[in-house]
Protein backbone atom coordinates (compact mmCIF):
# COMPACT_ATOMS: atom_id res chain seq x y z
CA UNK A 1 0.00 0.00 0.00
CA UNK A 2 2.87 2.31 0.82
CA UNK A 3 3.95 1.72 -3.27
CA UNK A 4 1.01 2.30 -4.21
CA UNK A 5 0.36 6.08 -1.71
CA UNK A 6 3.75 7.06 -3.65
CA UNK A 7 2.51 5.95 -7.04
CA UNK A 8 -0.67 8.16 -6.66
CA UNK A 9 1.03 11.25 -5.16
CA UNK A 10 0.04 14.68 -7.10
CA UNK A 11 3.27 16.74 -6.84
CA UNK A 12 4.54 20.70 -8.03
CA UNK A 13 6.00 20.75 -11.40
CA UNK A 14 9.33 20.63 -10.08
CA UNK A 15 8.70 17.32 -8.29
CA UNK A 16 6.59 16.31 -11.36
CA UNK A 17 9.94 17.21 -13.31
CA UNK A 18 12.12 15.01 -10.93
CA UNK A 19 10.15 12.51 -11.99
CA UNK A 20 9.23 12.25 -15.35
CA UNK A 21 12.67 13.72 -16.82
CA UNK A 22 14.36 10.88 -15.42
CA UNK A 23 12.06 8.09 -16.71
CA UNK A 24 11.84 9.29 -19.87
CA UNK A 25 15.97 9.47 -20.09
CA UNK A 26 16.18 5.88 -19.34
CA UNK A 27 13.21 5.10 -21.52
CA UNK A 28 15.45 6.96 -24.30
CA UNK A 29 18.50 5.27 -23.37
CA UNK A 30 17.08 1.89 -23.55
CA UNK A 31 14.87 2.40 -26.63
CA UNK A 32 18.49 3.63 -28.10
CA UNK A 33 19.77 0.25 -27.11
CA UNK A 34 16.86 -1.92 -28.26
CA UNK A 35 17.42 -0.24 -32.05
CA UNK A 36 20.87 -0.96 -32.02
CA UNK A 37 20.39 -4.19 -30.68
CA UNK A 38 17.59 -5.18 -33.09
CA UNK A 39 19.25 -3.61 -36.15
CA UNK A 40 22.31 -6.30 -35.41
CA UNK A 41 19.74 -9.06 -35.05
CA UNK A 42 18.44 -8.59 -37.92
CA UNK A 43 21.51 -8.02 -39.92
CA UNK A 44 21.35 -10.61 -42.53
CA UNK A 45 17.91 -9.70 -43.05
CA UNK A 46 18.18 -5.40 -43.32
CA UNK A 47 15.21 -5.90 -45.58
CA UNK A 48 12.94 -6.96 -42.34
CA UNK A 49 13.94 -4.07 -40.06
CA UNK A 50 12.28 -1.57 -43.05
CA UNK A 51 9.46 -3.65 -42.82
CA UNK A 52 8.95 -3.34 -39.22
CA UNK A 53 9.41 0.51 -39.50
CA UNK A 54 6.40 0.57 -42.07
CA UNK A 55 4.65 -1.36 -39.69
CA UNK A 56 5.41 0.96 -36.73
CA UNK A 57 3.95 3.82 -39.43
CA UNK A 58 1.14 2.22 -39.89
CA UNK A 59 0.12 1.66 -35.82
CA UNK A 60 1.48 5.57 -35.08
CA UNK A 61 -0.54 6.91 -38.02
CA UNK A 62 -4.09 4.79 -37.01
CA UNK A 63 -3.48 5.11 -33.08
CA UNK A 64 -5.01 9.04 -32.79
CA UNK A 65 -7.65 7.93 -35.15
CA UNK A 66 -8.88 4.73 -33.75
CA UNK A 67 -10.65 6.87 -30.71
CA UNK A 68 -10.89 9.85 -32.61
CA UNK A 69 -7.68 11.78 -30.06
CA UNK A 70 -10.11 11.47 -26.98
CA UNK A 71 -6.77 10.98 -24.83
CA UNK A 72 -5.79 15.07 -26.24
CA UNK A 73 -9.58 15.96 -24.66
CA UNK A 74 -8.84 13.91 -21.63
CA UNK A 75 -5.13 15.87 -20.81
CA UNK A 76 -6.93 19.34 -21.45
CA UNK A 77 -10.35 19.05 -19.49
CA UNK A 78 -9.86 16.38 -16.82
CA UNK A 79 -8.83 19.18 -14.12
CA UNK A 80 -12.25 20.96 -15.23
CA UNK A 81 -14.06 17.76 -13.81
CA UNK A 82 -11.27 17.84 -11.04
CA UNK A 83 -12.47 21.27 -9.63
CA UNK A 84 -15.92 20.64 -9.80
CA UNK A 85 -15.69 17.25 -8.12
CA UNK A 86 -17.17 15.33 -11.13
CA UNK A 87 -14.21 13.06 -12.13
CA UNK A 88 -15.78 9.74 -10.85
CA UNK A 89 -18.58 10.19 -13.52
CA UNK A 90 -16.61 11.69 -15.84
CA UNK A 91 -13.82 8.82 -16.06
CA UNK A 92 -17.53 6.41 -16.08
CA UNK A 93 -18.93 8.04 -18.98
CA UNK A 94 -15.59 8.43 -21.38
CA UNK A 95 -14.41 4.82 -20.81
CA UNK A 96 -17.62 3.65 -22.76
CA UNK A 97 -17.24 6.18 -25.13
CA UNK A 98 -13.57 5.50 -26.02
CA UNK A 99 -14.44 1.84 -25.97
CA UNK A 100 -17.24 2.26 -28.37
CA UNK A 101 -15.02 4.52 -30.63
CA UNK A 102 -12.12 1.72 -31.05
CA UNK A 103 -14.21 -1.29 -31.38
CA UNK A 104 -16.24 0.93 -34.49
CA UNK A 105 -12.86 2.42 -36.28
CA UNK A 106 -10.74 -0.50 -35.76
CA UNK A 107 -13.26 -2.79 -37.87
CA UNK A 108 -13.28 -0.10 -40.61
CA UNK A 109 -9.62 -0.02 -40.53
CA UNK A 110 -9.53 -4.15 -40.69
CA UNK A 111 -11.98 -4.46 -43.22
CA UNK A 112 -9.79 -1.93 -45.71
CA UNK A 113 -6.25 -4.02 -44.33
CA UNK A 114 -5.79 -4.86 -48.21
CA UNK A 115 -5.89 -1.33 -49.26
CA UNK A 116 -3.42 -0.31 -46.39
CA UNK A 117 -1.22 -3.25 -47.62
CA UNK A 118 -0.77 -1.94 -50.60
CA UNK A 119 -0.14 1.96 -50.21
CA UNK A 120 2.20 1.04 -47.74
CA UNK A 121 4.39 -2.23 -48.27
CA UNK A 122 4.72 -1.64 -51.96
CA UNK A 123 8.10 -0.32 -53.80
CA UNK A 124 9.95 -0.97 -57.19
CA UNK A 125 11.59 -3.66 -55.26
CA UNK A 126 9.40 -6.42 -54.58
CA UNK A 127 12.13 -8.95 -52.98
CA UNK A 128 9.60 -10.12 -50.49
CA UNK A 129 6.04 -9.55 -49.85
CA UNK A 130 5.35 -10.86 -53.04
CA UNK A 131 1.93 -12.27 -51.70
CA UNK A 132 -0.43 -10.11 -51.19
CA UNK A 133 -1.36 -12.55 -48.32
CA UNK A 134 1.40 -11.83 -46.03
CA UNK A 135 0.88 -7.63 -46.87
CA UNK A 136 -2.34 -8.01 -45.16
CA UNK A 137 -1.19 -9.88 -42.76
CA UNK A 138 1.53 -7.53 -41.19
CA UNK A 139 -0.90 -4.72 -41.80
CA UNK A 140 -3.51 -6.36 -39.61
CA UNK A 141 -0.73 -7.05 -36.99
CA UNK A 142 0.20 -3.27 -37.29
CA UNK A 143 -3.82 -2.08 -37.01
CA UNK A 144 -3.80 -4.02 -33.86
CA UNK A 145 -1.15 -2.55 -32.21
CA UNK A 146 -2.61 0.16 -33.24
CA UNK A 147 -6.01 -0.43 -31.27
CA UNK A 148 -4.13 -1.43 -28.43
CA UNK A 149 -2.02 1.07 -28.41
CA UNK A 150 -5.21 3.58 -28.82
CA UNK A 151 -6.60 2.37 -25.50
CA UNK A 152 -3.19 2.70 -23.35
CA UNK A 153 -3.21 6.35 -24.46
CA UNK A 154 -6.32 7.30 -23.32
CA UNK A 155 -5.65 5.61 -19.82
CA UNK A 156 -2.15 7.98 -19.84
CA UNK A 157 -3.51 11.03 -21.27
CA UNK A 158 -6.53 10.51 -17.81
CA UNK A 159 -3.46 9.95 -15.73
CA UNK A 160 -1.89 12.71 -16.89
CA UNK A 161 -4.71 15.17 -16.99
CA UNK A 162 -4.87 14.30 -12.69
CA UNK A 163 -0.90 14.76 -12.90
CA UNK A 164 -0.30 11.24 -11.90
CA UNK A 165 3.11 11.52 -13.52
CA UNK A 166 4.69 8.73 -11.06
CA UNK A 167 2.14 5.78 -12.35
CA UNK A 168 2.53 7.29 -15.93
CA UNK A 169 6.46 7.18 -15.54
CA UNK A 170 6.05 3.26 -14.51
CA UNK A 171 4.18 2.41 -17.28
CA UNK A 172 6.38 3.87 -19.57
CA UNK A 173 9.66 2.19 -17.96
CA UNK A 174 7.63 -1.04 -17.60
CA UNK A 175 6.73 -0.91 -21.15
CA UNK A 176 10.71 -0.37 -22.36
CA UNK A 177 12.03 -2.90 -20.63
CA UNK A 178 9.63 -5.70 -21.63
CA UNK A 179 9.29 -5.15 -24.99
CA UNK A 180 13.22 -4.92 -25.33
CA UNK A 181 13.72 -8.56 -23.54
CA UNK A 182 10.77 -9.87 -25.22
CA UNK A 183 11.96 -8.17 -28.79
CA UNK A 184 15.01 -9.50 -28.68
CA UNK A 185 13.98 -13.39 -27.39
CA UNK A 186 11.87 -13.35 -31.08
CA UNK A 187 14.12 -12.36 -33.07
CA UNK A 188 16.47 -14.77 -31.92
CA UNK A 189 14.04 -17.42 -32.96
CA UNK A 190 12.43 -16.08 -35.66
CA UNK A 191 14.77 -12.91 -37.35
CA UNK A 192 11.39 -11.42 -38.86
CA UNK A 193 9.61 -8.27 -38.78
CA UNK A 194 6.45 -9.96 -37.70
CA UNK A 195 7.87 -11.09 -34.63
CA UNK A 196 8.39 -7.16 -33.34
CA UNK A 197 4.91 -6.70 -34.11
CA UNK A 198 3.53 -9.28 -32.10
CA UNK A 199 6.13 -8.56 -29.49
CA UNK A 200 5.06 -4.82 -29.14
CA UNK A 201 1.45 -6.13 -29.24
CA UNK A 202 1.68 -8.66 -26.25
CA UNK A 203 4.12 -6.21 -24.79
CA UNK A 204 1.72 -2.73 -25.12
CA UNK A 205 -1.74 -4.79 -24.15
CA UNK A 206 -0.06 -6.11 -20.82
CA UNK A 207 1.03 -2.42 -19.99
CA UNK A 208 -2.60 -1.14 -20.82
CA UNK A 209 -4.03 -3.45 -18.59
CA UNK A 210 -1.97 -2.80 -15.45
CA UNK A 211 -2.36 0.97 -16.49
CA UNK A 212 -6.03 0.72 -16.26
CA UNK A 213 -5.86 -1.02 -12.89
CA UNK A 214 -3.98 1.54 -11.32
CA UNK A 215 -6.46 4.26 -13.31
CA UNK A 216 -9.59 2.56 -11.43
CA UNK A 217 -7.58 2.58 -8.33
CA UNK A 218 -6.54 6.35 -8.91
CA UNK A 219 -10.26 7.16 -9.68
CA UNK A 220 -11.48 4.82 -6.86
CA UNK A 221 -9.76 6.89 -3.89
CA UNK A 222 -9.87 9.77 -5.69
CA UNK A 223 -11.38 11.40 -2.44
CA UNK A 224 -8.53 10.63 -0.45
CA UNK A 225 -6.29 11.98 -3.08
CA UNK A 226 -7.82 15.74 -2.68
CA UNK A 227 -5.71 16.70 0.25
CA UNK A 228 -2.58 16.13 -1.81
CA UNK A 229 -3.70 18.09 -4.70
CA UNK A 230 -2.06 21.81 -4.10
CA UNK A 231 -5.16 24.56 -3.35
CA UNK A 232 -5.26 27.33 -5.54
CA UNK A 233 -3.60 29.35 -2.82
CA UNK A 234 -0.87 26.67 -3.02
CA UNK A 235 -0.15 26.69 -6.55
CA UNK A 236 0.06 30.32 -6.67
CA UNK A 237 2.87 30.31 -3.93
CA UNK A 238 4.79 27.56 -5.03
CA UNK A 239 4.73 29.11 -8.54
CA UNK A 240 5.72 32.47 -6.89
CA UNK A 241 8.47 30.86 -5.18
CA UNK A 242 9.96 29.74 -8.29
CA UNK A 243 9.52 33.11 -10.34
CA UNK A 244 11.85 34.58 -7.37
CA UNK A 245 10.69 38.43 -7.58
CA UNK A 246 7.57 38.13 -10.41
CA UNK A 247 6.34 41.65 -10.20
CA UNK A 248 2.98 40.42 -7.88
CA UNK A 249 0.87 43.56 -9.64
CA UNK A 250 0.56 41.31 -12.46
CA UNK A 251 -1.24 39.11 -11.08
CA UNK A 252 -3.69 41.33 -9.97
CA UNK A 253 -4.55 42.59 -13.80
CA UNK A 254 -5.42 38.95 -14.61
CA UNK A 255 -8.48 38.11 -16.72
CA UNK A 256 -11.51 36.79 -14.48
CA UNK A 257 -13.45 34.26 -16.34
CA UNK A 258 -16.80 32.97 -15.00
CA UNK A 259 -16.89 29.69 -13.70
CA UNK A 260 -19.58 27.89 -16.59
CA UNK A 261 -22.65 27.62 -16.34
CA UNK A 262 -24.98 24.16 -15.52
CA UNK A 263 -26.52 23.81 -18.81
CA UNK A 264 -22.31 24.66 -20.27
CA UNK A 265 -21.56 21.86 -17.91
CA UNK A 266 -23.96 19.37 -19.19
CA UNK A 267 -22.46 19.46 -22.86
CA UNK A 268 -19.19 20.17 -21.54
CA UNK A 269 -18.45 16.28 -22.43
CA UNK A 270 -18.67 16.92 -25.82
CA UNK A 271 -16.92 19.95 -25.97
CA UNK A 272 -13.91 17.52 -24.56
CA UNK A 273 -14.97 15.04 -27.90
CA UNK A 274 -14.64 17.95 -30.09
CA UNK A 275 -11.47 19.37 -28.70
CA UNK A 276 -10.09 15.82 -29.05
CA UNK A 277 -11.03 15.33 -32.26
CA UNK A 278 -9.47 18.23 -33.88
CA UNK A 279 -6.32 17.71 -32.01
CA UNK A 280 -6.57 14.25 -33.51
CA UNK A 281 -6.33 15.99 -37.11
CA UNK A 282 -3.18 17.95 -35.94
CA UNK A 283 -1.44 15.39 -34.44
CA UNK A 284 -2.30 12.81 -37.52
CA UNK A 285 -0.90 15.64 -40.11
CA UNK A 286 2.12 16.31 -38.20
CA UNK A 287 2.53 12.00 -37.99
CA UNK A 288 1.82 11.86 -41.74
CA UNK A 289 4.38 15.03 -42.38
CA UNK A 290 6.55 12.51 -40.54
CA UNK A 291 6.38 9.62 -42.44
CA UNK A 292 6.25 11.18 -46.23
CA UNK A 293 9.99 10.74 -46.83
CA UNK A 294 10.71 7.58 -44.91
CA UNK A 295 7.82 6.30 -47.16
CA UNK A 296 9.16 8.06 -50.57
CA UNK A 297 12.33 6.84 -50.09
CA UNK A 298 10.93 2.96 -49.60
CA UNK A 299 9.00 3.82 -52.32
CA UNK A 300 11.76 4.98 -55.00
CA UNK A 301 14.72 2.97 -53.36
CA UNK A 302 13.23 -0.20 -52.02
CA UNK A 303 13.52 -1.22 -47.91
CA UNK A 304 16.79 -1.65 -47.64
CA UNK A 305 16.73 1.97 -48.09
CA UNK A 306 14.23 2.28 -46.07
CA UNK A 307 15.99 0.74 -43.12
CA UNK A 308 18.59 2.76 -42.86
CA UNK A 309 16.22 5.90 -42.72
CA UNK A 310 14.59 4.17 -40.28
CA UNK A 311 17.27 3.32 -38.06
CA UNK A 312 18.59 7.10 -37.92
CA UNK A 313 15.15 8.55 -37.10
CA UNK A 314 16.05 7.92 -33.20
CA UNK A 315 18.43 10.05 -32.68
CA UNK A 316 15.76 12.45 -33.24
CA UNK A 317 13.18 10.70 -31.59
CA UNK A 318 14.85 10.39 -28.30
CA UNK A 319 15.48 14.33 -28.48
CA UNK A 320 11.73 15.09 -29.13
CA UNK A 321 10.83 12.41 -26.43
CA UNK A 322 12.46 14.13 -23.93
CA UNK A 323 11.18 17.63 -24.66
CA UNK A 324 7.92 15.93 -25.17
CA UNK A 325 8.07 15.11 -21.48
CA UNK A 326 9.11 18.63 -19.99
CA UNK A 327 6.13 19.94 -21.99
CA UNK A 328 3.27 17.47 -20.90
CA UNK A 329 4.08 18.38 -17.08
CA UNK A 330 4.22 21.56 -18.36
CA UNK A 331 1.37 22.45 -20.16
CA UNK A 332 -0.61 20.65 -17.34
CA UNK A 333 0.17 22.75 -14.68
CA UNK A 334 0.22 26.09 -16.62
CA UNK A 335 -3.26 24.74 -17.87
CA UNK A 336 -4.02 24.65 -13.99
CA UNK A 337 -2.96 28.37 -13.79
CA UNK A 338 -4.54 29.08 -16.56
CA UNK A 339 -7.66 28.07 -15.24
CA UNK A 340 -7.09 29.71 -12.03
CA UNK A 341 -7.27 32.58 -13.68
CA UNK A 342 -3.46 33.52 -13.35
CA UNK A 343 -3.14 33.82 -17.05
CA UNK A 344 -0.23 36.71 -16.77
CA UNK A 345 1.49 34.39 -14.81
CA UNK A 346 0.69 31.35 -16.82
CA UNK A 347 2.07 33.08 -20.18
CA UNK A 348 5.65 34.21 -18.28
CA UNK A 349 6.10 30.59 -16.97
CA UNK A 350 5.45 29.10 -20.51
CA UNK A 351 7.27 31.62 -22.31
CA UNK A 352 10.51 31.04 -19.86
CA UNK A 353 10.18 27.78 -19.78
CA UNK A 354 9.97 27.00 -23.19
CA UNK A 355 12.92 29.29 -24.01
CA UNK A 356 15.14 27.06 -21.73
CA UNK A 357 13.76 23.74 -23.50
CA UNK A 358 14.78 24.83 -26.67
CA UNK A 359 18.05 26.07 -25.85
CA UNK A 360 18.98 22.84 -24.18
CA UNK A 361 17.37 20.49 -26.47
CA UNK A 362 19.26 21.96 -29.20
CA UNK A 363 22.29 22.20 -27.50
CA UNK A 364 21.72 18.12 -27.42
CA UNK A 365 21.19 18.09 -30.83
CA UNK A 366 24.25 20.37 -32.34
CA UNK A 367 26.21 18.08 -30.16
CA UNK A 368 24.87 14.63 -31.50
CA UNK A 369 24.97 15.99 -34.89
CA UNK A 370 29.45 17.08 -34.69
CA UNK A 371 30.23 13.80 -32.81
CA UNK A 372 27.93 11.87 -35.53
CA UNK A 373 30.81 10.63 -37.11
CA UNK A 374 32.16 8.69 -33.93
CA UNK A 375 28.59 7.27 -32.52
CA UNK A 376 28.04 5.73 -35.77
CA UNK A 377 30.23 3.12 -36.13
CA UNK A 378 28.07 1.28 -33.10
CA UNK A 379 26.14 0.54 -35.51
CA UNK A 380 26.78 -1.85 -39.27
CA UNK A 381 29.27 -0.69 -41.66
CA UNK A 382 26.22 -0.52 -44.28
CA UNK A 383 24.38 1.83 -42.09
CA UNK A 384 27.20 4.35 -42.21
CA UNK A 385 25.44 6.25 -45.36
CA UNK A 386 23.07 7.25 -43.09
CA UNK A 387 25.06 10.11 -41.94
CA UNK A 388 24.12 12.23 -45.33
CA UNK A 389 20.77 12.01 -44.04
CA UNK A 390 21.19 12.98 -40.01
CA UNK A 391 21.08 16.70 -40.26
CA UNK A 392 17.76 16.91 -42.18
CA UNK A 393 16.37 14.41 -39.72
CA UNK A 394 17.63 16.24 -36.87
CA UNK A 395 16.00 19.96 -38.40
CA UNK A 396 13.02 17.96 -38.50
CA UNK A 397 12.60 16.75 -34.91
CA UNK A 398 13.94 20.22 -33.55
CA UNK A 399 11.44 22.24 -35.61
CA UNK A 400 8.85 19.62 -33.51
CA UNK A 401 10.23 20.62 -30.36
CA UNK A 402 10.07 24.27 -31.04
CA UNK A 403 6.36 23.72 -31.94
CA UNK A 404 5.95 23.34 -28.37
CA UNK A 405 4.64 27.64 -27.93
CA UNK A 406 2.30 27.50 -30.25
CA UNK A 407 1.04 23.71 -29.46
CA UNK A 408 0.53 24.69 -25.81
CA UNK A 409 -0.82 28.22 -26.26
CA UNK A 410 -3.46 27.11 -29.27
CA UNK A 411 -5.02 24.14 -26.86
CA UNK A 412 -5.01 27.23 -24.09
CA UNK A 413 -6.99 28.96 -26.25
CA UNK A 414 -8.63 25.85 -27.22
CA UNK A 415 -7.97 25.84 -31.09
CA UNK A 416 -5.87 23.08 -31.53
CA UNK A 417 -6.54 22.88 -35.24
CA UNK A 418 -4.07 25.81 -35.72
CA UNK A 419 -1.32 23.23 -35.25
CA UNK A 420 -2.45 20.92 -38.00
CA UNK A 421 -1.98 24.01 -40.56
CA UNK A 422 2.34 24.15 -40.11
CA UNK A 423 2.79 20.59 -40.58
CA UNK A 424 0.18 20.44 -43.50
CA UNK A 425 1.97 23.17 -45.20
CA UNK A 426 5.11 21.56 -44.36
CA UNK A 427 4.11 18.45 -45.26
CA UNK A 428 3.02 19.83 -48.83
CA UNK A 429 6.71 21.18 -48.94
CA UNK A 430 8.07 18.15 -47.81
CA UNK A 431 6.47 15.79 -50.59
CA UNK A 432 7.24 18.49 -53.34
CA UNK A 433 11.18 18.97 -52.37
CA UNK A 434 11.32 15.22 -51.67
CA UNK A 435 9.96 14.34 -55.36
CA UNK A 436 12.40 16.60 -56.96
CA UNK A 437 15.87 15.67 -54.71
CA UNK A 438 14.98 12.21 -54.46
CA UNK A 439 16.23 11.40 -57.90
CA UNK A 440 19.26 13.14 -57.56
CA UNK A 441 20.34 13.59 -54.00
CA UNK A 442 18.96 9.76 -52.82
CA UNK A 443 17.52 9.54 -49.58
CA UNK A 444 19.19 12.52 -47.80
CA UNK A 445 17.52 14.63 -50.19
CA UNK A 446 14.12 13.45 -48.81
CA UNK A 447 15.75 13.84 -45.59
CA UNK A 448 16.48 17.41 -46.14
CA UNK A 449 12.77 17.81 -47.85
CA UNK A 450 11.30 16.60 -44.36
CA UNK A 451 13.49 19.21 -42.24
CA UNK A 452 13.22 22.31 -44.69
CA UNK A 453 9.43 21.54 -45.27
CA UNK A 454 8.92 21.20 -42.10
CA UNK A 455 10.63 24.30 -40.85
CA UNK A 456 8.79 26.60 -43.36
CA UNK A 457 5.53 25.87 -42.46
CA UNK A 458 6.09 25.22 -37.91
CA UNK A 459 7.38 29.40 -38.72
CA UNK A 460 4.41 30.78 -41.01
CA UNK A 461 1.73 29.17 -39.09
CA UNK A 462 3.24 29.98 -35.44
CA UNK A 463 4.41 33.43 -36.15
CA UNK A 464 1.19 34.14 -38.55
CA UNK A 465 -0.84 32.82 -35.70
CA UNK A 466 0.67 34.85 -32.91
CA UNK A 467 0.83 38.00 -34.68
CA UNK A 468 -2.90 37.47 -35.51
CA UNK A 469 -3.86 36.83 -32.00
CA UNK A 470 -1.91 39.52 -30.59
CA UNK A 471 -0.09 37.26 -28.24
CA UNK A 472 2.68 39.61 -26.30
CA UNK A 473 6.24 37.58 -26.26
CA UNK A 474 10.13 39.17 -26.00
CA UNK A 475 11.54 39.40 -29.44
CA UNK A 476 14.30 37.22 -28.81
CA UNK A 477 11.33 34.49 -28.58
CA UNK A 478 11.21 34.79 -32.09
CA UNK A 479 14.96 34.14 -32.76
CA UNK A 480 14.72 30.95 -30.53
CA UNK A 481 11.56 30.02 -32.91
CA UNK A 482 13.70 29.82 -36.00
CA UNK A 483 16.91 28.47 -34.44
CA UNK A 484 16.60 25.60 -36.40
CA UNK A 485 17.38 26.60 -39.61
CA UNK A 486 21.22 26.87 -38.43
CA UNK A 487 21.15 23.42 -39.22
CA UNK A 488 22.25 23.54 -42.76
CA UNK A 489 25.14 24.57 -41.68
CA UNK A 490 28.26 22.21 -42.13
CA UNK A 491 29.02 21.00 -38.51
CA UNK A 492 31.76 22.95 -37.66
CA UNK A 493 30.61 26.84 -38.68
CA UNK A 494 27.31 25.44 -36.82
CA UNK A 495 29.55 24.48 -33.60
CA UNK A 496 30.75 28.28 -33.43
CA UNK A 497 27.24 29.77 -33.87
CA UNK A 498 25.68 28.13 -31.33
CA UNK A 499 28.22 28.24 -29.05
CA UNK A 500 28.29 32.26 -29.42
CA UNK A 501 24.49 31.78 -29.29
CA UNK A 502 24.83 30.44 -25.29
CA UNK A 503 27.43 32.58 -24.50
CA UNK A 504 25.08 35.58 -25.06
CA UNK A 505 22.12 33.53 -23.27
CA UNK A 506 24.32 33.37 -19.96
CA UNK A 507 26.50 36.75 -20.22
CA UNK A 508 23.72 38.93 -21.20
CA UNK A 509 20.33 39.67 -21.46
CA UNK A 510 19.60 39.43 -25.47
CA UNK A 511 17.90 35.97 -25.23
CA UNK A 512 16.63 35.66 -21.34
CA UNK A 513 16.13 38.79 -19.13
CA UNK A 514 17.05 38.45 -15.63
CA UNK A 515 13.45 37.37 -14.30
CA UNK A 516 13.60 34.56 -16.90
CA UNK A 517 17.18 33.48 -15.40
CA UNK A 518 15.81 33.64 -11.93
CA UNK A 519 12.71 31.20 -12.74
CA UNK A 520 14.99 29.13 -14.59
CA UNK A 521 17.75 28.69 -12.46
CA UNK A 522 15.40 28.81 -9.32
CA UNK A 523 13.42 25.67 -11.26
CA UNK A 524 16.66 24.05 -11.59
CA UNK A 525 17.50 24.11 -8.09
CA UNK A 526 14.65 22.68 -7.01
CA UNK A 527 14.39 20.18 -9.92
CA UNK A 528 17.71 18.79 -8.73
CA UNK A 529 16.70 18.87 -4.78
CA UNK A 530 13.79 17.21 -5.99
CA UNK A 531 15.45 14.80 -7.82
CA UNK A 532 18.22 14.03 -5.37
CA UNK A 533 15.18 13.16 -2.74
CA UNK A 534 13.57 11.29 -5.00
CA UNK A 535 16.19 8.72 -5.41
CA UNK A 536 18.36 8.91 -2.23
CA UNK A 537 15.13 8.36 0.06
CA UNK A 538 13.85 5.44 -1.82
CA UNK A 539 11.62 3.35 0.82
CA UNK A 540 10.26 7.71 2.15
Amino acid sequence: MAVLARLLKVGSMTESLAVYIPATLFQRAVGLGRVILFVYLLKSVQVQYGLWGLGVMIFTLVCPIITLGSYHGLIRYVSFYEARHRLTQFYHKARWYILACAVVISAIFFLGSGGIARLAFTSRYETVLHQHRQKVYLCILALSNGAVLALYHNVRGFLVGMRLYRVVSFLEVFFTIIFTAVGAVMLVFRPLADSLLWAHLICIATVFVVGLLLLERAVGVFASLTATIPTDQQVIADTDSDISGFDSALLKQDERVEDASAGIEKSFFWRVLRFGFISTVAGFVWQGAGYISFLLTSRYYGKAKAAIFFAFLPAGQAILSLADAARIVLFTHVAKLWELHQRHLAMFVLETSYKALALGTMTITVLIYAISPLWVKILPMNYYEGLKLLGGILMFFQVGIHLTLVNIITRLHERPIVIAFGPLIGGVINAILAVVWLPYKGPAGAAWAAGIGMFTGAMVVSIGYFLAEKVKLNWNTYFILAAPILLILPKIPLCITWTLVLIMTIFTRWVLNARQKRLIISSLVRLARNTRILFSKPGR
